[in-house]
């Protein structure tokens, strides 16, 4: 009997559903949250606000990201001293590069998220199986996607 009411759940309830439930089992707020957001939608028929959402979404994300990352500089927690001292350091190079690195990975998973959005379902369950047996913590789709578009880069490249 239950099964049969799963079946007529509308198209994409259903992973989303899954989703939400994996996202609590590995305690994955943020997951749990978007998940469930996304079923309220389906629920109260707000599916015109998808377009927005898969169109605004990330920029609206990476605005609010950034903005926490910057709020050391606007408390005055980090100077302009700070910064020009801690580059001129071996680790500050490095650190910089790792940036660079990151922001380059970033661009490259957001493109990959872009043209092949059927790859998030992998890359959720990658996560949670970090998060989950591996002590992994969650940083996000976009870094994610990233790798796997490296990975996927030199695999396509071999078969």
């Amino acid at each position: 009997m239950y099964l049969r009411e799963w079946t007529k759940m509308p198209t994409g309830q259903l992973p989303l559903f899954f989703i939400f439930l994996l996202g609590m089992a590995s305690r994955n707020n943020i997951l749990t949250a978007a998940a469930g957001i996304l079923l309220v939608m389906q629920v109260m028929a707000l599916e015109r606000f998808y377009s927005l959402l898969e169109n605004r979404a990330i920029d609206l994300g990476l605005l609010f990201l950034t903005l926490a990352i910057l709020v050391p500089f606007a408390t005055g927690k980090i100077t302009l001293r700070h910064i020009v001292l801690f580059l001129c350091s071996p680790a500050g190079l490095i650190t910089a590069v790792g940036g660079a690195l990151a922001a380059l990975l970033n661009a490259r998973g957001v493109l990959l998220l872009t043209r092949e959005p059927h790859v998030i379902g992998a890359i959720i369950l990658g996560a949670l199986i970090s998060i989950t047996f591996l002590g992994g913590i969650p940083v996000g789709p976009v870094m994610a996607a990233g790798i796997a578009s490296v990975l996927l880069q030199v695999f396509r490249s071999f078969f």
